[in-house]
């Protein structure tokens, strides 16, 4: 067996495994590194706009593998087919083997899907399953979309000429980010900027109670992709320029009907004949009711998991319940000279800041993956970018508005705090919303739609640990100025 040795070595070519690789030249420029991925193409992220001193927006930048090789970067296009951490080698798909010093595993996350073998069912998670998606939509009359994340809000937000069912598993969208008034407050804009002439919105709960829906579905079965089927990197904040975009032919310029369907859960999907006489649509969702709705495809975005299933189960890693290799604040797993980063990891609650929790985007990718960088390196500045575990901090794009989370925004790790030392405030203005929490009388989070300007004093708030219960709801007064009042 051929084999060769690194000083580091990196799997995965998505923002963490190549930010880390990156980082890990530019910090030892004479260290051998290596970054294997199967893909021709890597992703990187590139700063857009610096908002505050802890919050950047990004996009995420997808690029040949050529343009990464340098002078101590080598990439290696192909699968990891067993890692032995003993011996403190990898073994590649082609038979050949790579030793490490130091090895960090980037691996990201796979898409949980109902079905793979109905060609009918799409997972949405890399470029390539969203240009697969874009073609479907050029013939499609009706499409369903399972889940109530930041990837089916955009899927909703920019398909045009179809009718879309949305199956949403809480009382209100968007669950897995913000609260019921922040998702109505989005909700009324959506409808705001498209007239029912173009885009017909239509709202049912199917009842249940959200208290019981936070419990994972017994009814539904989850597949997870084979590595060798969907080994792909997250898509970034423009994916959805894959997307057709008012369809093509007849559907072009037709009308667009996004009926939300609430407390429902996609139980099951089913090929035209299996139990669906009745109508020609390909392909059936059952829902949790027993309600079965034809379309021509299923958009799936119910949500993914770490991406481990490659690693040899003799490897005695420790993992968190959702399988992700629980990591320390230096980014290091329990197996010796191996450390994780982005969305494969989960971090130890204790490592974590009393303002901060660990949601997988870009953002955190790349925060870990550079730490994660200076730690394998030894390198003096580490100390300074775990402070980046101190406050939670997070820009995206929800239905065409800006959106800006900070802190436990939505009462994350605050679940045994007394309820009535909890007080929220909210604001809305015009094209704006404004949400904040604070425990007994200290800013914790805080929701920002819009531009509100307030990103950045309200990040000092939260880190200052001031107590505002003297000043209660007046806080968000709009014609107070924040920034002069607690300079």
């Amino acid at each position: 067996m051929e084999v060769k040795r690194y000083r580091y070595v990196v799997v995965g070519g998505g923002v963490a495994g190549t930010c880390c690789a990156i980082e890990l030249c530019r910090l030892e420029p004479e260290a051998t590194v290596c970054l294997v991925s199967p893909s021709k193409e890597l992703k990187t992220v590139k700063v857009v706009q610096r908002i505050s001193r802890r919050l950047d927006e990004l996009t995420v930048i997808e690029q040949p593998v050529g343009n990464f090789e340098g002078r101590n970067l080598e990439v290696v296009q192909k699968y990891v087919s067993r890692l032995d951490t003993q011996e403190k080698r990898i073994l590649l798909s082609d038979g050949r083997g790579i030793e490490y010093d130091k090895l960090c595993i980037c691996t990201g996350a796979i898409p949980k899907v109902h079905t793979l073998s109905s060609k009918h069912v799409m997972p949405v998670r890399d470029t390539d399953s969203a240009q697969r998606l874009s073609e479907g939509l050029k013939t499609a009359k009706k499409v369903i979309v399972a889940g109530d994340g930041a990837i089916s809000l955009e899927v909703v937000n920019k398909v045009r000429g179809v009718h879309v069912v949305w199956i949403v598993k809480h009382g209100h969208i968007g669950d897995s980010f913000f609260d019921v008034d922040v998702a109505r407050f989005l909700l009324q804009r959506f409808k705001n900027r498209n007239p029912a002439s173009a885009v017909n919105v239509v709202e049912s709960d199917l009842g249940g109670r959200d208290e019981q829906a936070f419990c994972e579905d017994t009814s539904a079965s989850f597949d997870v992709e084979k590595q060798e089927q969907f080994l792909g990197h997250a898509i970034g904040p423009q994916w959805t320029n894959e997307l057709l975009i008012g369809g093509e032919g007849d559907f072009a310029g037709a009308k667009t009907t996004v009926e939300i369907l609430y407390h429902s859960n996609l139980v099951d999907v089913l090929e035209c004949g299996q139990g669906t006489a009745g109508d020609d649509w390909p392909v059936h969702a059952e829902l949790s009711n027993g309600q079965k709705i034809g379309a021509d495809l299923v958009i799936s975005c119910i949500g993914v998991l770490p991406n481990t299933g490659w690693i040899s189960a003799g490897a005695e890693f420790e993992k968190a319940s959702d399988g992700g290799l629980i990591v320390d604040a230096t980014m290091r797993t329990n197996v010796p000279d191996i450390y994780a980063a982005g969305d494969v990891c989960t971090i130890r609650e204790g490592d974590m800041g009393p303002h901060f929790f660990q949601l997988r985007l870009w953002a955190q990718a790349r925060m870990t993956a550079h730490l994660a960088a200076h730690c394998m390196t030894d390198s003096p500045e580490a100390s300074y970018l775990t402070l980046g575990f101190d406050l939670f901090a997070h820009v995206t794009h929800f239905f065409g508005k800006k959106v800006i989370l900070l802190g436990l925004y939505d009462g994350q790790r605050l679940g045994n705090e007394p309820s009535e030392d909890i007080v929220t405030y909210s604001r809305v203005t015009g094209d704006t919303f404004v949400r904040v929490l604070l425990l007994r009388g200290r800013l914790r989070g805080a929701v920002l739609v819009g531009d509100t300007e307030l990103e950045e004093v309200l990040e000092n708030l939260i880190m200052s640990g001031i107590d505002l219960s003297p000043y209660g709801p007046d806080i968000l007064d709009p014609e107070v100025d924040l920034a002069d009042y607690f300079d």
